[in-house]
């Protein structure tokens, strides 16, 4: 399983805290035999045919037109100044934009305009505003727009050619290379599946220990990740904090619980990790990062470590280690994809999936199991309870 890009954020956004401190009072669950449902993939010539087309689009030039003016199916790139009720909104403006001619990027009534217009033409267009393009505060009212056409470009896609594949591509021909990308097709699916699996997995055993606490330096740590990665999504979407949290509808009890879903999982993770002896070397954590150094842009292994630490990759490869254990021992149905996505879709129409909201009392969780105690406030080995 590769590296997320998300342990920037901390093990996908995970607390990443097992060299912090133990994993405290935990009755673990039986872990093994878990059932669970295994996505049987397949991979057909349409999802073929898209990935080559996602590929031919990153080899796709642009040749600047100078001696026309713009048309349906130009790329135009344009500067636009929206005036709305006598004053200038810069929300609804652009300056240097690249718009498709056509593709509704940008209001209607403008892309129209820019048809016919030439290189550093000027055109002033009235515009109604509508729901698809502006606050509802504005809906109905109408702005005066200037647009600035900078460059007209024209798309050149290259042909998917034997040629093409040998010269860009370093296979023979297009039958070895569609053949290979299949194969990287169906492993990257199966992966995707598998994670989802495995956080089924995970996620059943947390529900089915009981927790008597948890040290504190464990839920800071989570709590610091949690806070991270929260600050983290809200910059990608250009949202402050605390408008992002209030969205999610995240006050401190919510984010309390949450955090402490973390804290759970962290602790049978490391208790899983202890009763099974999985552990993770110095020399597991250099190959990860001989390995990883190019995906994260660094340039050697040192340089991946010194900028992610050694603690938190031997705590990603200990979630790995964990959490293939769990796979490897679980107990599978098989289903088709068509048959997980009608889950899916049943299970988001009826709003709930099955057991949520259903508490388990220790002797129904722990009944028929092979549970253990472990507590480790002490630094002392996993004991089975008998």
């Amino acid at each position: 399983m590769k590296f997320g890009k998300l342990f920037v954020m901390g093990m996908f956004g995970v607390c990443t805290a097992f060299t912090l401190t133990g994993c405290g009072d935990v009755k673990l669950a039986e872990y093994k035999g878990i059932e669970a449902t295994k996505v049987i993939c397949q991979v057909g010539d349409d999802e073929v045919e898209a990935a080559i087309e996602d590929l031919m689009y990153e080899y796709v030039t642009y040749d600047e037109i100078k001696d026309r003016a713009a048309k349906k199916g130009d790329y135009a790139n344009i500067t636009y100044v929206t005036t709305i009720d006598g004053e200038e909104d810069e929300d609804y403006s652009g300056e240097e934009e690249d718009i498709l001619i056509g593709e509704g990027y940008v209001f209607p009534e403008l892309e129209d305009a820019v048809i016919g217009m030439k290189i550093d033409d000027k055109k002033k267009v009235s515009v109604k505003l509508t729901d698809d393009y502006v606050d509802e505060d504005y809906v109905g009212k109408t702005a005066s727009v200037e647009v600035t056409l900078n460059s007209i470009s024209v798309e050149n896609e290259p042909e998917y050619t034997d040629e093409f594949v040998k010269e860009n591509l370093g296979y023979d021909s297009k039958s070895e290379y569609e053949e290979q990308l299949k194969k990287d097709l169906l492993e990257e699916k199966e992966e995707e599946f598998k994670s989802e699996t495995v956080a089924e997995i995970l996620q059943k055993v947390v529900d089915n220990s009981t927790f008597k606490g948890y040290p504190q330096k464990l839920y800071e740590q989570c709590e610091e990740d949690y806070n991270a990665n929260n600050e983290y999504t809200a910059a990608m979407y250009q949202m402050e904090l605390a408008d992002y949290e209030e969205m999610l509808g995240l006050d401190e009890e919510t984010k309390k619980e949450e955090i402490e879903a973390i804290v759970h999982e962290q602790q049978v993770i490391e208790a899983i990790a202890k009763k099974e002896k999985l552990t993770v070397s110095d020399n597991d954590i250099q190959t990860f990062a001989e390995e990883s150094y190019e995906e994260y842009e660094c340039e050697s292994a040192d340089e991946f470590l010194e900028e992610y630490g050694k603690d938190d990759v031997r705590d990603y490869l200990l979630y790995i280690n964990v959490t293939d254990f769990l796979y490897d021992n679980a107990s599978f149905t098989e289903i088709t994809e068509e048959e997980y996505y009608q889950r899916m879709q049943e299970e988001y129409e009826n709003d709930e999936l099955d057991g949520d909201g259903e508490e388990l009392d220790d002797g129904d969780a722990f009944e028929g199991s092979d549970a253990i105690i472990i507590d480790d406030s002490d630094g002392d080995s996993a004991d089975d309870e008998e």
